[in-house]
């Protein structure tokens, strides 16, 4: 484990290692919990798959960290512009628009105004919507305050009004209970040279600290959710809460030290988005279409999803791509 001198606290490779990670987690969160729809699982299968169920959540905070730095990052020392604007929609919107509307017009998803309203908003699928506010706010906080402390301060306050709004209005957990990872990454960004000389120094107790901290949280998961034996559901946020910000502090540490050379999670990380946004539909098509076990039919809905992602990535990229070449060309 190293660190480049001179380089960012989070290198490119890593982050496409580990937004790989983060898409097979999230992926195999939704088959652990599908799996019991169609076999029952009981005794130690059963710890398993809750295990697996709950790795959901984990994946979204490495995303939500991964993204609120890049955020950063990409703007820079620049003020707030088309150009960066114009990223976010090419690299995220459109994906998902192309995506999910091909999806939604196959199966005869837009029959009211409210659906083609969901649609728009990614209301329908959580993570996107989620992810879209918080690019709409962190475009008008950093167009409009100029201060790095401030920003942040503006940034962090928004992410808990948000997340307060979704509590309140009973959302189920996962609507906000990582989203203190983007406010995370966004800090992570904007103040990168100092948390990288303290973590060139302390990484490793840090990690060994962190590491075992997670450690109760997974036995509290296990068992149900219930915090330690104790019954008030007060304490459940409290939890998962203090769980997404020591994982995601680790995580922080595991992206900047780690140089991994493995490459099928970095090449999955470049297609995460793709991985999220087709695997249900392609799931639910494998396995109502296809025959044979079910094992079999959850492995091949899991290759047709990567086959998928990949095509639908490598086609809307040349897509999105092509005026600018065409114009580049005259």
């Amino acid at each position: 484990m190293r660190n480049d001198e001179g380089g960012h606290l989070l290198p490119k490779r890593e982050t496409n290692w580990f937004r790989g990670i983060a898409a097979v987690m999230v992926i195999l969160s939704h088959y652990a919990e599908w799996w019991t729809w169609f076999t029952p699982v009981e005794g130690d299968g059963a710890i398993f798959q809750l295990a697996f169920t709950k790795l959901g959540i984990y994946g979204v905070d490495i995303f939500f960290l991964l993204s609120g730095y890049a955020m950063v990052i990409s703007l820079g020392q620049n003020p707030m512009n088309k150009h960066f604007v114009w990223k976010r929609i090419k690299n995220t919107y459109i994906p998902y628009f192309i995506v999910v509307g091909i999806i939604e017009l196959i199966s005869e998803g837009f029959v009211s105004l409210q659906d083609f309203l969901y649609f728009a908003s990614g209301y329908d699928y959580w993570y996107m919507f989620v992810l879209f506010l918080f690019y709409i706010a962190f475009i008008i906080i950093y167009a409009i305050i100029k201060n790095k402390g401030f920003r942040v301060t503006a940034f962090c306050i928004f992410t808990y009004i948000f997340s307060r709004i979704l509590y309140d209005k009973g959302m189920s957990d996962f609507w906000y209970v990582s989203n203190i990872a983007f406010a995370l990454g966004v800090i992570v960004g904007e103040y990168e040279s100092k948390l990288k000389k303290i973590i060139d120094k302390l990484w490793l107790p840090l990690t060994a600290l962190l590491a075992a901290g997670m450690l109760p949280f997974i036995r509290w998961g296990l068992d149900g959710g219930v915090p330690f034996g104790q019954t008030p559901e007060d304490y459940q946020l409290s939890f998962q809460l203090a769980a997404t910000v020591i994982w995601t502090l680790l995580v922080l540490i595991l992206v900047s030290k780690c140089r991994i050379k493995e490459r099928i999670f970095a090449f999955l990380g470049k297609y995460s988005l793709y991985l999220y946004l087709t695997h249900t539909y392609i799931f639910m098509q494998c396995i109502n279409k296809l025959e044979g076990s079910y094992a079999g039919r959850f492995a091949a809905s899991a290759l047709v999803t990567i086959a998928v992602s990949l095509l639908c990535g490598k086609l809307i990229t040349a897509a999105c791509a092509y005026p600018f070449r065409k114009q580049k060309a005259e």
